[in-house]
C-alpha cells in the first residue's frame, strides 16, 4: 500500500475511534442522568405517602403494582445474557483480527491481540454460562 494512503487510512481510523469514544461517553452520561432522574422521581413519590396504610392501599392498586415492577431494571433471562456475551465476543474478536491484519505497528498489534483474546474470553464465558444454565435447569425465557 502507498505510504500516503496508509497514513490517510490511519488518520481516518483514529478519527473514527475518537468519535466513537465520544459517542460512548455521551451515551454513558445520558444513561446516568436518566437513571438519577428516575430514582429521584421514585423517591419523591414515596415521600408523598403520609402513613404505611396509605402506601399499602397504593400497593394494592394496579398502578401501585406497575410502580413496583418499575423499581428493578429489566430482568434478563440466561438466554439474553448468553447471546449478549456471544455478540460482544465476536465483535471483539473481529476487531482484534482487523487490527492484526490491517494495521502496522506494535501498538496496533498489541491492541489487536488484546481485543482478539478478550473476544475469545467472552465466547468461553458464554459457553460456560450456557452449560451451567442447562445443568441448573434454568429456563431460557
Amino acid at each position: 500500500m502507498d505510504p500516503m494512503t496508509q497514513g490517510q487510512v490511519k488518520e481516518w481510523f483514529l478519527m473514527l475511534v475518537a468519535w466513537g469514544l465520544m459517542g460512548w461517553v455521551a451515551y454513558l452520561v445520558a444513561s446516568m442522568v436518566r437513571r438519577k432522574q428516575k430514582n429521584d422521581m421514585q423517591k419523591a413519590l414515596l415521600e408523598k405517602f403520609s402513613s404505611a396504610h396509605d402506601f399499602a392501599e397504593f400497593m394494592q392498586s394496579p398502578a401501585g403494582q406497575k410502580y413496583v415492577m418499575g423499581f428493578a431494571d429489566a430482568v434478563t433471562s440466561p438466554r439474553d445474557t448468553i447471546l449478549n456475551s456471544i455478540r460482544i465476543g465476536f465483535v471483539l474478536m473481529f476487531a482484534g483480527v482487523g487490527c492484526l491484519v490491517g494495521m502496522a505497528g506494535w501498538i496496533a498489534w498489541r491492541i489487536g491481540w488484546v481485543s482478539f483474546l478478550g473476544g475469545i474470553g467472552f465466547l468461553c464465558s458464554a459457553g460456560v454460562a450456557y452449560f451451567l444454565s442447562k445443568k441448573a435447569g434454568w429456563k431460557a425465557e
